[in-house]
């Protein structure tokens, strides 16, 4: 697959560096990987490999220690991980989504401490997810200054394995930030995953991505500080197009995570047909290989993949452009964006779906052995594309068309 080319200020060696990298990583994830996935448990082993690749900090500004890659080199990072294990590009994407430094609006210091933390110490992070949804862990006053955190949350992806924990939590009412009030606002806190307080409590039992470890996390009197603020007032404080841009990384990031799904299919797939599939009994084919019906499906399926891939490198080189407008960024081209993105990962999940699940039918009966591990394909496929109902991105896609009316932005558009 052709890659994106590297921005202003790279090399190309530097970017293959990267990709090669990821290859390297993926290669080792596909030893073993279907005994792993069937025991599911902590993705202790491939956290370890993305640190020994030294892939966690590319996100980071160079500034910070990082490697400063674009979000389009990013997104080419996961997609190669996601060829081998879904599961690990996910996690890996939470992680970047949260280690790239300073945002527009953000408290400067906490944030790029966090980042320049995961580049210099070459840590792992996970998220404590879904501030959106109530109940929302609370962030109270502790009289001294700091907050204690009381909640817990399911779909915690990385949070087991990780160093570090980014906590989405919601202020109480009375509770105080640089001196003013911020009574139910939402803030994210970066504290360690071993800070006393903190207790990853499993419970993530699905169909698919088995080794992401999303189960729920409790909180318990955790005690953070105003320096582990990194940003507060989502939804009530005043912002701007570039400070909104966060979700369209995330999605752009499945998208990849997809397209790497579905092309890691299809390849094994192929590989299955031409080394251990039969031909047809009824048949005086030498070879599966030779059997013009696979032919025609493989061919079939062929040019849907490649479109996804296509429009989804595009839209990564779209953001790319997006994040280095800064604060001349409109809502006008944030909307647009938002609109993009979608339709990348709309594209991507349904080729993801549909190559899954149709090479069963391409590789025959022995491949459905769980030895094979075809199967994790479809079901990590068919858990990730639940994550966030994909008709409604339709609906907004639609909604823009016929009315120029852009998503509005928030934790998921």
């Amino acid at each position: 697959m052709t890659q994106n080319s590297p921005p202003d200020g790279f090399t190309q060696a530097q970017h293959a560096a990267w990709i090669d990298a990821a290859r390297a990583v993926a290669r080792k994830l596909r030893d073993g990987i279907a005994l792993r996935d069937r025991q599911a448990g902590v993705p202790e082993y491939e956290v370890a490999l993305l640190k020994e690749a030294g892939l966690l900090g590319i996100f980071v500004p160079q500034h910070l220690g990082g490697g400063g890659a674009s979000w389009s080199v990013v997104a080419g990072v996961i997609h190669e991980i996601a060829r081998a294990d879904s599961s690990v590009a996910h996690i890996l994407a939470y992680h970047y989504f949260g280690a790239r430094g300073t945002p527009p609006g953000a408290n400067g210091s906490a944030a790029d401490r966090h980042a320049a933390g995961v580049a210099k110490e070459n840590l792992f992070h996970g998220t404590l997810a879904q501030a959106a949804y109530p109940p929302l862990v609370e962030a109270r006053p502790d009289g001294k200054g700091g907050y204690l955190l009381n909640g817990a949350k399911p779909f915690t992806s990385g949070a087991s394995v990780g160093d570090r924990l980014l906590v989405w939590a919601q202020f109480s009412q009375g509770a105080q930030y640089l001196g003013q009030d911020v009574s139910g606002h939402l803030v994210t806190f970066s504290t360690s995953i071993h800070a006393p307080g903190i207790r990853y409590a499993g419970g993530w039992d699905t169909l698919g991505q088995r080794r992401t470890a999303s189960g729920t996390l409790v909180i318990e009197n955790a005690a953070v500080s105003e320096a582990d603020v990194i940003h507060q007032g989502y939804g009530v404080l005043e912002t701007t197009p570039a400070a909104n841009l966060d979700v369209l990384l995330m999605y752009s990031a499945f998208a990849n995570i997809f397209t790497g799904l579905a092309r890691g299919a299809f390849d094994e797939a192929l590989a299955y047909v031409k080394t251990s599939a039969r031909p047809w009994v009824e048949t005086d084919l030498a070879a599966a290989s030779a059997d013009p019906h696979l032919q025609e499906r493989f061919g079939q399926l062929w040019p849907k993949l490649l479109a996804a891939e296509a429009l989804t490198r595009e839209t990564s080189r779209q953001i790319d452009h997006l994040l280095a407008r800064g604060d001349a960024l409109t809502w006008e081209e944030r909307g647009a964006g938002a609109v993009a993105v979608s339709a990348a990962r709309l594209q991507a999940a349904g080729a993801a779906l549909e190559i899954s699940s149709k090479i069963f039918g391409l590789t025959g009966a022995r491949s459905a052995s769980l030895e094979s591990g075809l199967d994790r394909f479809w079901r990590n496929a068919r858990t990730l594309t639940l994550h966030d109902p994909l008709h409604y991105k339709e609906l907004e896609i639609g909604r823009w068309l016929l009315t120029g009316t852009a998503p509005v932005p928030g934790f998921y558009s």
